[in-house]
């Protein structure tokens, strides 16, 4: 937007302005967001994904709380600049997909001959890695491994970014995420300037379970996941609730009761495959799935079609695995919420292991969150996220998650072995 904006208790507040919409609008410091083009922004996230769906010349009313007033500014998306770097030479690119055109975002080190690459899969949410502020803990994520020497690509999710006549990423399910990531790949592999033997995927998040269903089919040098699961939907989902329940101070019997309560609904959905309209048809079902899931009342949770999550219960992730023929790390960050579960990145260790011993490595990161940040324990980094303070846990960057990354990546792209495990 052009804008730095702060979440504030009365809600997400301008704290300066820069460059581009907010400028075109008329923003000023102390603008507390509403909406956009009529759909509420509650948190930054829920701005952050509304953004990413616009193109350059599409219409924006924006309305805003102004010295106690709510205003509607009209105007014109202005587009996000170009990327630039001191080290690489950044390249705008496309690649067919479906019957339109994805963004890709390359970053070639200035060095010649070919060179080592990294493909970055971002987690599930829908939002443009374009042009992210350096403190985004994606962008250091590129930043560190084109400082290492290595081509970097990004690849869009459907209907995001600049891509175009492509489906909105929402209205996707995790097949056309994996066909999505695939086309990365293929693009990847066809530049004139990558060692096509020296291709390491990097997965975080959901990215760890896409990652490894791409290996499993497509010979690569390495694959690093972080922050994932071994488990179906269904398992990780009650696991996660009683994990995030007694982080936010539940009352045990009211603990108890909502883990009765997603248990059933939570089977019901991802086991017995019934619909969310049968589902909903329960009161206090509806009241579950609205609060909790973000049903949106029609076919989507948690911001995304319905049948990803489905497919993400039935997808073989242990299946991928064994599959998968290149070296494997996975990363674990032990006040990580989310992926909270440190036995489920051992049992991938253990599965790559058991079938090609040696390959894989177990990599754990103390006081380290889903987001990479150096947040404390589980409960502090569970409270930081909740009251918001997104900006204070993207400075907390752990450099020590990409630097193991690239010393192991090194030792992968080099031929020489890699320990087993890393504390």
């Amino acid at each position: 937007m052009g804008a730095q904006i702060e979440p504030t208790a009365n809600g997400l507040q301008i704290a300066k302005v820069i460059e581009g919409t907010a400028v075109q609008l008329h923003l000023k410091e102390g603008d507390i967001l509403q909406s956009l083009n009529g759909e509420p922004l509650p948190d930054y996230p829920a701005l952050v994904n509304l953004m990413s769906t616009k193109r350059a010349g599409d219409k924006v009313v924006l309305s805003v709380l102004r010295n106690g007033k709510t205003l509607q500014l009209k105007g014109k998306f202005s587009g996000k600049p170009l990327e630039t770097s001191a080290v690489s030479e950044v390249i705008y690119d496309q690649a067919a997909y479906k019957q339109g055109q994805l963004r890709v975002i390359i970053n070639r080190p200035k060095k010649e001959g070919k060179l080592p690459a990294m493909l970055f899969i971002p987690g599930y949410t829908c939002s443009s890695i374009d042009n992210l502020p350096d403190y985004h803990p994606y962008k250091r994520i590129i930043d560190a491994y084109v400082a290492g020497g290595y081509v970097t690509l990004r690849i869009e999710k459907s209907g995001l970014g600049d891509s175009q006549n492509t489906p909105p990423c929402e209205s996707c399910d995790l097949k056309d995420e994996i066909e999505n990531f695939e086309v990365g790949s293929q693009k990847l592999r066809s530049l004139p300037y990558v060692d096509t033997t020296k291709i390491i995927i990097v997965g975080h998040s959901m990215g760890g379970i896409v990652a490894p269903a791409l290996s499993a089919n497509h010979p690569v040098a390495g694959v690093i996941v972080y922050g994932t699961t071994a488990k179906s939907w269904f398992e990780y989902q009650l696991e996660m609730y009683r994990v995030q329940n007694e982080l936010a101070g539940m009352e045990p019997l009211e603990y108890e009761q909502s883990i009765r309560d997603q248990y059933e609904l939570n089977y019901r959905f991802f086991v017995e495959k019934e619909s969310l309209a049968e589902l909903a048809k329960d009161p206090k079902k509806e009241a579950v799935l609205t609060s909790q899931w973000m049903y949106n009342g029609v076919d989507k949770i948690y911001g995304r079609n319905m049948e990803y999550w489905r497919q993400i219960q039935d997808m073989p992730h242990l299946e991928h695995w064994k599959k998968t023929t290149a070296n494997v790390l996975v990363q674990f960050g032990e006040s990580d919420f989310q992926a909270f579960s440190k036995a489920d990145h051992e049992q991938i260790v253990r599965t790559v292991n058991y079938y090609r011993p040696g390959t894989a490595t177990l990599a754990v990161f103390p006081q380290t969150d889903h987001y990479y940040a150096k947040s404390g324990t589980m409960k502090e980094a569970y409270d930081k996220f909740n009251q918001q303070r997104y900006g204070e846990l993207f400075e907390a960057f752990n450099t020590e998650v990409t630097r193991n990354a690239l010393e192991w990546g090194n030792q992968v792209i080099a031929g020489q072995p890699v320990a087993n495990t890393i504390a």
